[in-house]
């Protein structure tokens, strides 16, 4: 596609190899050229700056050294070379294609594997080996700050990126309202001056300390955490008795400079809580400002004594006190969004027999709580979270592009999209986290299907100690989208008639479909699945859909043709063993015998949105299971029913007698399969589905719809045999054994005379089978004995009543036979 290049091929080449080598990979130029040629989209991206960044910046991570890419790639930005943007955009579909990375490889040297055979560890290399540890820890500590710096810019503006804030603490210190970092000694000397004058130079020199200006008499020391308590030196030619007063009332400044200290340490990004508790200790102080300024009034008139100023700041201690002491916690926790309202709650609530001191926590709380519950409002009303912060307790875990959803989005969506992060959890809303979860999972379920959503209720969130104040909001709110939710999957995406379609082709429901299904694809599914044309099976179901009475169903459509590559046993025995000791065993061993299309086949779904919350990758994963089961024994139902075909055949020759331990066998074989599928179909799937559409009508929410969809799973998977490894290999085995006697009946060409030797062979192999089968019948009635002691499942007990019933029945049907057999012995003994 050398048309599309701007470039010539020689500067295009030159281009590329700058390029890979900044990159570091072992990937030629000429492999790189050979690649445009061949790709008809190149030259053809309409990419816009920006998204040339993005890839340029995913590039570098794959890079042996990113800032020398980086480097290189701005080098030639800057150079406006042609086309750049292609090719960056041809390297990034080269690195991340998972057929074509393997070429691109970055070029960094083997790593030794210590502890094998060729490197032993010695004492010796203990250092080296801690060196290395330290030094890939530390490596890992600068990517994770990275990564959190990378967040971090992700929330900050734009405008942000162009502006230089200085860091006013270390630049300005003088623009702190709190005392300085260093210190001053005492210079000036109270000896000699009077006591009347030194109370008045020492009430001017609290004023000042009380608001964080050092004094000349009275000076602060250094802190060495932010949230230490500050001491203080007087001086000493203070008077005693005003000493003592003086030391009663440093503690205010003290706790004063706590207070600072937290406010002036809290930056642009602490969050949106604690820049609402800021403000609202901000509101206290321009209190206490006041009254300071209103101290130094009265102390310039001359009105104002040390005992004066005790009286009035004593009440204001304690508010300072209990401001300290919640910041304090805050602080040097280092706590964040909810869990600074659970330390506000908490403090609110211990300060019961205090009115004053609760009255400033209840402020602070009730203000605190403004933003966090303003996104509580947003998200349990319209379905979305706007937390720039990371402070809401809910964390949504959106994936941006829509092609990097997995397969089975539809379950992780509900189950992984919307975590509750409990750290983040206020105490006064923990019993309602999960209904706040459900509220805005079901909201934005509806606004994802375009449904607009109306804001039923006005009333704004507010705190209170009193719990059902905000807890009536949040329920009715929990109602609106419950039982909207519901509605909508109900009654327009019709999910009753989903399970319904369902019901017909997993767990055939839909007899004529089945048996018309299986008279059309039986050639095919014969096959082995190497062999087997996905196509014509496909062709062949939608011909089998139209013909039958499944042409009614209006979503038939949706269906379609699945080969898996295992056997139902090897399936459920690997989803079995998960977190078990066998799973490695299942990890390992992949290798399996040739399967036919009997043994892989299944239906498939397509459901769309949101029914697929319900109908989702996993549910139909289990009805699949559930199929594969039904659909084999139908199988083998229809082979036994081949080979009473035979029968009538045989009856019209002489030999026919020949064949009745055969005949008596292919009944036992018949009756005991039938018996395995009505139990299963009639008093298994049939019961558990009408206890399953009857509990539907009483639900409230999707997650009660979902809990009753997957007992009913959990309840047909169990009861039909196929969550016991034991209990379905020992069915497995009974079923093979059948399959095995219709393939020996078949080829032992029933129809022809049969000479005396062969007769023997042919009575010794019958009899063979008749053990095969009689001790895999046993062994399936033993398991399932014992599992119905043990767990008092009284379902497997109905089967276990009717394989006996049917053992019972298939004895007397021998005897009966061999009666028969001695009457024509003594009748031929007669005639002779």
């Amino acid at each position: 596609m050398y048309q599309n290049w701007i470039l010539p091929k020689d500067k295009m080449q030159t281009t590329i190899k700058e390029l890979l080598d900044a990159l570091g990979c072992n990937l030629e130029a000429d492999t790189v050229l050979d690649y445009i040629q061949n790709d008809s989209n190149y030259g053809n991206s309409n990419l816009s700056s920006k998204q040339v960044n993005e890839y340029a910046q995913r590039l570098a991570l794959k890079a042996s050294n990113a800032k020398t890419f980086l480097k290189k790639y701005e080098d030639l930005k800057s150079r406006n070379i042609d086309n750049l943007s292609d090719i960056i955009l041809l390297f990034y579909k080269l690195v991340y294609d998972e057929k074509k990375s393997k070429f691109f490889k970055p070029k960094v040297a083997p790593k030794p594997i210590l502890g094998d055979s060729k490197h032993q560890i010695t004492k010796e290399d203990v250092p080296q080996i801690k060196d290395k540890l330290l030094k890939a820890v530390d490596e890992s500590k600068k990517l994770v700050m990275k990564s959190f710096e990378e967040k971090e810019s992700k929330l900050r503006p734009n405008w942000y990126s162009s502006l230089d804030l200085p860091n006013w603490q270390k630049d300005h210190p003088a623009m702190s309202w709190d005392f300085p970092k260093e210190p001053l000694p005492i210079n000036a000397s109270l000896a000699g001056v009077p006591i009347v004058s030194q109370e008045n130079i020492i009430i001017d020199e609290l004023l000042y300390v009380f608001t964080g200006i050092p004094g000349n008499y009275i000076i602060h020391q250094t802190v060495k955490d932010t949230f230490d308590p500050r001491t203080f030196i007087i001086s000493d030619d203070l008077d005693d008795a005003l000493k003592q007063i003086v030391q009663q009332m440093l503690p205010l400044a003290s706790n004063y400079s706590i207070v600072r200290r937290f406010i002036e340490h809290c930056n642009m990004w602490s969050g949106q809580v604690l820049h609402a508790l800021v403000a609202a200790i901000e509101i206290l102080l321009k209190d206490y400002y006041t009254m300071i300024a209103q101290l130094e009034t009265e102390h310039m008139s001359g009105n104002l004594t040390l005992q004066k100023l005790w009286y009035f700041v004593l009440p204001t201690m304690h508010t300072m006190q209990v401001l300290a002491a919640i910041v304090t916690n805050i602080g040097k926790s280092e706590l964040r969004g909810g869990a600074v309202l659970t330390v506000l709650h908490d403090k609110t609530n211990t300060l019961m027999g205090d009115a004053r001191a609760q009255e400033i926590s209840l402020f602070l709380t009730e203000r605190s709580c403004r933003p966090y519950l303003s996104i509580l409002d947003q998200w349990i009303h319209k379905g979305t979270i706007v937390d720039p912060f990371q402070e809401f307790m809910i964390e949504d875990n959106e994936l941006i592009n829509k092609e990097e959803l997995p397969v089975d989005y539809s379950a992780d969506y509900w189950e992984k999209r919307y975590c509750i992060q409990r750290d983040r959890v206020p105490k006064f809303l923990d019993k309602f986290t999960d209904i706040i979860l459900r509220t805005g999972k079901y909201l934005n379920v509806i606004s994802q299907c375009g449904k607009a959503i109306m804001k039923t209720n006005t009333e704004e969130i507010k705190y209170s100690l009193r719990e059902q104040n905000y807890g009536a909001i949040i329920q009715k709110a929990y109602a609106y989208a419950s039982k909207s939710l519901l509605e909508l999957l109900l009654k327009e995406y019709d999910l009753m008639g989903r399970l319904k379609s369902v019901k017909n082709y997993f767990l055939m429901s839909q007899g004529d479909f089945i048996v018309q299904f299986m008279d059309a694809t039986e050639q095919e599914l014969s096959k082995k699945i190497d062999d087997i044309i996905p196509s014509k099976l496909e062709s062949l179901l939608g011909l089998c859909l139209r013909l039958s009475a499944a042409s009614h169903d209006p979503y038939n459509e949706d269906m379609r043709v699945e080969l898996l590559p295992y056997d139902l046993q090897f399936q459920m025995f690997k989803i079995l063993s998960i977190e078990t000791e066998e799973e490695k065993e299942y990890k390992q061993n992949k290798d399996c015998p040739p399967l036919t299309g009997i043994e892989t086949f299944s239906f498939g779904m397509e459901v769309k949105w949101p029914v697929s919350l319900i109908l989702n990758h996993k549910a139909i994963a289990c009805y699949q299971m559930i199929f594969r089961h039904l659909f084999y024994c139908k199988h083998v139902e229809r082979l036994l029913c081949r080979v009473w075909l035979y029968n009538k055949v045989v009856k019209r020759f002489s030999e026919a007698r020949l064949y009745a331990d055969a005949f008596a066998l292919r009944q036992r074989m018949l009756s005991c399969i039938q018996h395995l599928q009505y139990y299963m179909c009639v008093e298994v799937i049939e019961p558990s589905w009408c206890q399953l559409i009857h509990s539907l009508d009483k639900v409230n929410n999707v997650d009660e719809v979902l809990e009753r969809h997957n007992d009913f799973l959990e309840s047909c998977l169990g009861d039909c045999m196929l969550t016991s490894p034991q209990l379905l290999k020992a069915v497995t085995t009974l079923c093979l054994v059948c399959v095995q006697f219709c393939t020996f009946i078949q080829t032992t060409g029933c129809c022809g005379s049969t000479t005396s030797g062969s007769a023997d062979s042919f009575s010794r192999s019958v009899s063979r089978y008749g053990l095969r089968f009689t001790a895999a019948l046993l062994s399936v009635l033993a398991i399932i004995e014992r599992m119905a002691r043990d767990n008092n499942t009284n379902k497997l007990l109905n089967i276990s009543a009717r394989l006996n019933f049917n053992t019972y029945y298939v004895k007397q049907l021998e005897k009966f036979c061999a009666d028969d057999k001695l009457m024509d012995s003594d009748k031929k003994a007669s005639a002779s």
